[in-house]
């Protein structure tokens, strides 16, 4: 920013006069906080980084025209707290936390209301630009007590203001303030076995590796700079692989002193990321814990931007340090890096996605790490639907600040093709529009994309573009060359060849005017409760009201049997305890029977089918919500929004959103079989087969959650056995003949036998 000397000079003698304590420059905004009109999600802090032209030494922060604040300041200013404080190089951080708007903790925002505050910047430094980024509870059902999550729905905004003191504020809004993303991804011996279903081909590791590749060239091309507007070149990546135990890798160029988290930096600075990840070889066993400790300790050490993590894993945790529910109910980890046990108490969102048969995968834990860190969680089968999923876990990284999913397709191309062509309606919120198709490996640059403008009759250009070995992907800027309205794209060979190719096709938008954020009601859905689903959506930080009805729209998909009722109706003769397989890893009876259903069999019986169509209905300041009523069957749910409506404020507009939740299983003491049988040297054996009020079983898996507690004899085992693994738990009881033992039997929480069941 460049200022004639005449307008300075006659500003800094008008701040002389006014304020004496005003210093050589100064510039005025309004910090607006609008209410989001969520109680238990309203605005819990803004934090505003200022980009100054030298150094931040002697600068000061002016709030209400009264209160001054020097650098690392924090202040209370009208019951809020404001902190005023420098960070590296030339930058100056504020932190505004509106605690009048709350009550008891930052769910309590039932009072909540607009906020305007006035800020004036005082110094012999020039703010040349900001960026900011406003914060709620990440998971409002499981932690109030403080914000950490990013939104961009009605977010706060800083307003240039003539206070009579300063000028406007006059500065380049570069957009959100930048991330720190942990990729932890499993390196276990499974790794090495093809994906489910699949009898030849990649193996699991092989497609993990490229759809990091394909990650990661996603994200260069959505957030890269695009000519004045937003850059976010101090996004970082770290990487952790972990079997047994975790290993942090060493990314050349990284930031120190851990030398983990790498910066985007140039066009191709994050090569490095990929290089490493094509080092991911299988080992031994499975240790997320480790991981995700691995990851968070890390950053820890160089917490320089907010941190995200994703977490990859195709099996069960068998080794410690163990993911567990805590006292409270809510998953806990051992404490590292001063973060305490509970993973929801760490404030780190930790983006989840399973890899494998669901019951190999641990879905329920994988879903909950999510649910209570405020990321989402995913089920992927295939090496299509990895990829698909990854953009996804993308798309939800920057949700509510840059980015939305426009299309998601899962196709195959036949024959010479190319496909029909996949029309895809721009409107004018999208700053960039980035089209990728992706594809399994061994098979190189086989894929392409010709993509339309309006009219075009030929592909157009794109602005920029990168391929990987399984991916091709290009961003159009919006602007001058390309503009709104229905584009259409094609997937085309670029190798010759007719043999068929499963691949995944998604186009991103860089978002400049719509945020929209989807949330479920529920955080531990058992089977039976209605799964509420609602979204607020808002237009240039405004609530978007008014939507005509039918413009949101989703499909509900679940499975058509719960795992656990299959595995107890299929006997099979199964292996007695552990076995540890060629590569180390461990292979557990559950594991072993499961493998042996052949092909297909198994996941056709539960790949999610679509059971309803729900329409989200007007709730006021721009909630639309709906209800699906039917969740009788345990197990994975998705819901696949579609958002579509055509208005004069915003033109036509077509987006889609994905979130999946696991039902689990609530013990009904009515349904659940027990039966008691004692010999004559007076040893009872005490067969528990737990099921829920509909009927469904619990089948293996759960015997650390099925207790006996024993008065009149004396329990051989706390753990029961499941030796056919079927889901009929058993204990062995040392007694007397001559006594029949009182026993209480609790599955999950809840007595089935004993208790109040007396």
């Amino acid at each position: 920013m460049k200022r004639p000397i005449v307008a300075l000079s006659v500003l800094f003698a008008l701040a002389a006069a006014l304020q004496p304590f005003t210093a050589a420059a100064s510039e005025a905004w309004i910090l607006n906080i609008p209410v989001r009109g969520i109680p238990n999600q309203e605005s819990g802090m803004v934090r505003a980084t200022l980009e100054l032209d030298s150094a931040p030494a002697g600068s000061q922060l002016v709030v209400n025209g009264s209160t001054t604040l020097n650098l690392g300041d924090t202040q209370i200013v009208a019951g809020d707290s404001v902190t005023y404080e420098a960070l590296t190089g030339n930058n100056v951080r504020i932190t505004y936390v509106p605690l009048s708007n709350f009550g008891a903790d930052f769910c309590a925002g039932f009072g909540a209301s607009d906020k305007n505050i006035p800020m004036r910047f005082v110094g012999a430094q020039d703010v040349v630009a900001y960026r900011m980024s406003t914060y709620i509870v990440a998971a409002p059902m499981a932690e109030c007590s403080q914000v950490s999550k990013h939104t961009g729905d009605t977010p706060a905004s800083l307003i240039p203001n003539d206070d009579g003191v300063a000028q406007p504020l006059d500065a380049i809004y570069k957009g959100r303030n930048t991330f720190d993303v942990a990729l932890v991804l499993d390196k276990s011996g499974s790794m090495a076995d093809l994906p489910p279903g699949a009898n030849a081909g990649p193996k699991k590791f092989e497609i993990l590796k490229t759809a990091v590749q394909n990650f990661v060239g996603q994200w260069e091309l959505l957030d890269a700079p695009p000519g004045g507007g937003p850059e976010w070149s101090g996004d970082r990546i770290g990487l952790v692989f972990f079997d047994s135990t975790a290993h942090p890798q060493t990314l050349v160029g990284a930031d120190p002193p851990a030398n983990f988290f790498l910066q985007r930096g140039n066009a191709n600075a994050w090569d490095e990321v990929i290089n490493a990840a094509n080092a991911l070889a299988p080992g031994s066993s499975t240790s997320i814990g480790g991981g995700v400790n691995e990851g968070m300790s890390q950053w820890k050490t160089d917490p320089k931007n907010d941190l995200n993590m994703i977490v990859v894993t195709d099996g069960m945790q068998n080794t410690a340090p163990l993911i567990t529910p805590t006292g409270s109910g809510f998953l806990g980890l051992t404490p590292v890096a001063g973060l305490p046990q509970e993973l929801r108490k760490r404030f780190i969102p930790i983006q989840t996605i399973a890899f494998g048969t669901p019951a190999q995968v641990d879905a329920t834990l994988l879903t909950n790490m999510s649910l209570e860190t405020s990321g989402v969680s995913f089920q992927a089968i295939s090496a299509t639907t990895i990829f698909d999923l990854w953009a996804k876990t993308l798309v939800a990284i920057l949700k509510g600040n840059t980015a939305s999913m426009a299309v998601s397709r899962l196709d195959t191309l036949n024959g010479q093709g190319p496909s029909a062509a996949v029309p895809v309606v721009v409107d004018r919120s999208a700053q960039r529009a980035v089209f990728s198709v992706q594809w399994a490996p061994p098979s190189r640059e086989l894929l392409d994309l010709d993509v339309y403008p309006p009219g075009a009759i030929v592909p157009a250009v794109p602005t920029s573009s990168k391929k990987t070995a399984q991916a091709s992907i290009q961003a159009f800027e919006m602007g001058r060359s390309f503009g709104p309205g229905v584009w259409s794209v094609r997937v085309k060979r670029d190798i010759k060849s007719a043999a068929p190719v499963p691949y995944a096709l998604n186009v991103i938008f860089l978002e400049k005017h719509l945020d929209y954020q989807f949330s479920l009601d529920n955080l531990h859905a058992v089977a039976g409760d209605p799964l509420g689903i609602h979204v607020l959506v808002d237009w240039d930080g405004k609530p978007l009201t008014g939507l005509p009805d039918g413009a949101i729209r989703v499909r509900v998909l679940r499975q058509p049997e719960g795992m656990g009722t299959i595995l107890h109706q299929t006997q099979r003769v199964v292996q007695r305890g552990n076995t540890i397989t060629p590569t180390g890893d461990i292979l557990t009876p559950l594991d072993a029977k499961i493998a042996s259903f052949n092909g297909q069999s198994l996941l056709e019986r539960i790949t999610p089918r679509e059971v309803a169509v729900l329409t989200l209905k007007d709730q006021g300041r721009g909630i639309y919500a709906a209800t699906f009523p039917d969740s009788t069957v345990p197990g994975r749910y998705v819901f696949e929004a579609s958002l579509d409506w055509n208005t004069e404020l915003t033109g036509h507009v077509v987006r889609e959103e994905t979130i999946e939740e696991n039902v689990k299983l609530r013990a009904d003491p009515a349904k659940t079989d027990i039966t008691l049988t004692t010999n004559a040297t007076g040893i009872t054996t005490l067969t528990v087969t737990p099921r829920d009020r509909f009927g469904n079983y619990f089948g293996p898996g759960y015997a650390s959650l099925i207790q006996a507690r024993v008065r009149g004899g004396e329990l051989r085992s706390l753990v029961p056995e499941d030796q056919d693994q079927t889901g009929r738990y058993t204990f062995t009881i040392a007694g007397s003949p001559d006594v029949t033992p009182s026993i209480d039997v609790i599955v999950d929480g809840v007595f089935v036998l004993g208790g109040d069941n007396r």
